[in-house]
């Protein structure tokens, strides 16, 4: 089955102080910083340094269902890289990204006992932690393409709550713009109507970023300091 896509048209509910998006680190990086210790493609992209730039994007996703309310079922964030005017083959691509996935480990059985009292047989079951197969609570997806996006879920054993870091190293041809626009989607576990999703409506200083004229807080300047807005 097609998973759908996080930039297809926006359902028409909003929800107000659930989630919140921070302003994006923005920061330069050489062939080599692009590269991330992957020395087989060391090479490809020294080579290709010289008609293109690199950068990393790197944005937190705050999620806060209140304490006495309906919880979130999963939620998205997704990035979309456009360099304005320019032919498909001149696009901005996310080169890689962070998390690919993140698991917790799912519980097994191990060891089953059998014991025989007045000819009834009863069964003991020992479980462990570590072992088999894992639960994922966040994926990644699109890397090598324009369009890359993060899918989280709650489960079993982790709520859908706290801060979650998205990063990915952009590949860009030289020279000309290039634009990221985020998108926050929510699905909330409504007690009385059941699962309801949500798309944040950022402001335009969150919902589209212009990646060559990003101040980079990494240098420290003050005028950098982060901004968030509710879903």
């Amino acid at each position: 089955m097609e998973v759908p896509r996080l930039q297809s048209p926006a359902p028409q509910q909003r929800i107000e102080g659930r989630v919140s998006l921070s302003t994006a680190v923005v920061h330069p990086l050489t062939a080599e910083e692009a590269a991330a210790g992957e020395a087989e493609w060391l090479g490809f992209l020294a080579a290709e340094s010289s008609h293109s730039d690199y950068f990393l994007l790197s944005v937190t996703c705050a999620f806060r269902p209140p304490a006495n309310g309906d919880p979130f079922a999963d939620a998205a964030v997704g990035v979309l890289l456009e360099s304005p005017g320019q032919p498909a083959d001149r696009q901005p691509i996310a080169w890689s990204i962070s998390p690919k996935k993140r698991s917790h480990p799912m519980e097994r059985a191990t060891t089953v006992g059998l014991t025989a009292k007045l000819a009834i047989v009863e069964s003991t079951l020992e479980v462990t932690r570590g072992q088999g197969r894992e639960e994922f609570f966040v994926i990644g997806m699109g890397e090598r393409d324009s369009d890359p996006e993060w899918r989280i879920k709650a489960t079993s054993r982790h709520a859908l709550i706290g801060d979650e870091t998205f990063t990915l190293i952009v590949k860009a041809t030289a020279d000309v713009p290039v634009q990221a626009h985020m998108t926050v989607a929510a699905t909330i576990k409504h007690h009385r109507f059941g699962l309801i999703p949500y798309r944040a409506d950022l402001p335009a200083t969150l919902r589209t970023i212009d990646l060559r004229r990003r101040t980079d807080p990494l240098n420290g300047d003050a005028g950098a300091a982060s901004r968030t807005s509710g879903v």
